[in-house]
C-alpha cells in the first residue's frame, strides 16, 4: 500500500504515521494538559470540551468494544459528549440513563436482548460503584457506572462491558472498579488511562491541544 492509499484509509494523519502506543501516549498527555482542576481532581468537562481529544478518545475506545455490540448506553448529561463521539466514530446508536438511584431509567430507543456497552467518562474508586453506595449517588462522572449498568439490565439489555476514559480509582487501596463490577454485575471494566491523584501543576502543562 502506498502513502496515498494509507492516507485515504486512515481516520486521521497521526494514525498513518504513529504507532498505537504513540497515539495513546500523546492523547494522555493532552488530557492531562487540560484536566487539572487545581485541587488534584480531574476536570472531565474540560477534557470533553476539546474536539480533538474527543475524536482520538473515540478511536481508542472503539478498539475496546466487544464484537456484536448493538448499542452504547451512558448517563445524561455527563457521558453524552464522549458517547456521541464514539457513536459517530462507530455508527452505533446509543441510549441515555436519567435519574438517580432507584429512579435511574433508560431513555431513548433501546430493546430488550440488545448487547449493550456502558460508557462513563470518569469512574471513581470501587466504593463509588458498589450497589449499596450507588443507591443515593447521582449518576455523575465519579458514581456513574453502577446506576447505568443497573438501568440497562433492568430494561432487559445484556451488558458486557463498562468503558471509561479515566479511572480515578486505579491508585486506590480499595477493591478495584473492575473487581466490583465483575462481582456484582458480571460486567468487565476497561479504562483507557488512570486518573492520577496528583496531576501536573499549571507550569507543567502541555501546549493547549485545541
Amino acid at each position: 500500500m502506498n502513502l496515498a492509499q494509507v492516507l485515504r484509509t486512515a481516520p486521521d494523519a497521526p494514525s498513518a504515521f504513529q504507532s498505537a502506543r504513540q497515539r495513546s501516549a500523546e492523547l494522555y498527555a493532552d488530557i492531562l494538559a487540560v484536566a487539572p482542576g487545581g485541587d488534584g481532581r480531574v476536570d472531565i468537562e474540560a477534557v470533553q470540551s476539546r474536539p480533538s481529544i474527543l475524536r482520538r478518545t473515540a478511536a481508542l475506545l472503539s478498539e475496546a468494544l466487544p464484537p456484536g455490540t448493538d448499542r452504547l448506553v451512558c448517563a445524561a448529561p455527563d457521558g453524552i459528549a464522549v458517547t456521541t463521539a464514539l457513536a459517530l466514530h462507530t455508527g452505533l446508536p446509543f441510549a441515555t440513563v436519567t435519574g438517580t438511584g432507584d429512579d435511574a431509567r433508560l431513555t431513548g430507543e433501546a430493546h430488550a436482548g440488545e448487547h449493550a456497552v456502558v460508557v462513563v467518562p470518569l469512574v471513581g474508586a470501587a466504593q463509588d460503584v458498589a450497589p449499596d453506595a450507588a443507591q443515593d449517588a447521582a449518576p455523575g462522572p465519579a458514581q456513574g457506572a453502577a446506576p447505568v449498568v443497573r438501568a440497562a439490565l433492568d430494561a432487559g439489555m445484556r451488558v458486557s462491558h463498562v468503558l471509561s476514559v479515566l479511572d480515578s480509582g486505579s491508585a486506590s487501596g480499595d477493591r478495584s472498579v473492575a473487581d466490583v463490577l465483575r462481582e456484582q454485575y458480571e460486567v468487565r471494566f476497561h479504562a483507557l488511562f488512570p486518573a492520577l491523584p496528583a496531576l501536573p501543576t499549571t507550569d507543567q502543562k502541555e501546549v493547549d491541544p485545541r
